[in-house]
């Protein structure tokens, strides 16, 4: 049985070692607890290594301001090792894409239409590493 971590916001299953996938609900906006509990996650199955992740969308969220700021103080980034968003719907590519480049990463980051692409890209991802 995959390990898998329910909330209110998202719903996160781990794929495979050091992947996980998080499935946003849909909700208006992404709070900083919200933000602390993919940080939990994180924590709990990379289990001191990198963790590469996988997110899909059922529509457009926002992301607060203090959701932002409570992912820079608490240096999320250090732990993730890739992000990849699969989106389908253009208006959400366009979103996606605007919040990446004005939010930026230290991490490899990437948009793909299927979960297969996505997925494909992870591991290639790890794989490099």
């Amino acid at each position: 049985m995959k390990k898998q971590f329910d909330y209110a916001a998202f719903t996160a299953y781990v794929l495979e070692e050091n992947i996980l996938h998080i499935e946003m609900k849909k909700i208006k906006e992404l709070s900083a607890k919200d933000i602390e509990q993919i940080n939990d996650c994180f924590h709990e199955i990379g289990n001191g290594n990198k963790v590469y992740v996988l997110v899909t969308f059922r529509d457009f969220i926002s992301i607060s301001d203090e959701a932002i700021r409570f992912a820079i103080k608490n240096n999320i980034q250090k732990i993730i090792g890739a992000v990849v968003y699969v989106v389908d719907n253009l208006g959400i590519q366009i979103g996606v894409k605007f919040f990446i480049n004005f939010h930026k990463r230290n991490y490899p980051i990437n948009i793909f239409e299927t979960k297969s692409e996505a997925i494909l890209w992870l591991k290639e991802t790890i794989n490099m590493k």
